[in-house]
């Protein structure tokens, strides 16, 4: 895999962005989707579309801080 941090094959069970982005994707077009018809047929229920939007927002700044994050290395595991 062309820049990717792994040396000889992609360890398994990890998702990659190339796998992520479809996945979430997908999953944001079917909230959009779910969100605009509970907007629309059930006027009652709008509070279930900010329910949706929270829990997204909340996601992002989660995956941001996740992604953006410095990781701390022990040199004694490292150098035994």
């Amino acid at each position: 895999m062309p820049g990717s941090p792994y040396l000889d094959e992609k360890p398994a069970g990890i998702l990659t962005w190339p796998m992520l982005i479809p996945i979430l994707l997908g999953i944001f077009l079917t909230e959009c989707i779910v969100g605009i018809w509970v907007w629309t047929s059930y006027p009652d229920w709008r509070f279930l579309v900010y329910i949706i939007l929270g829990v997204d927002l909340f996601t992002l700044i989660l995956v941001f801080f996740l992604t953006t994050r410095k990781t701390v290395l022990d040199f004694d595991k490292l150098n035994p």
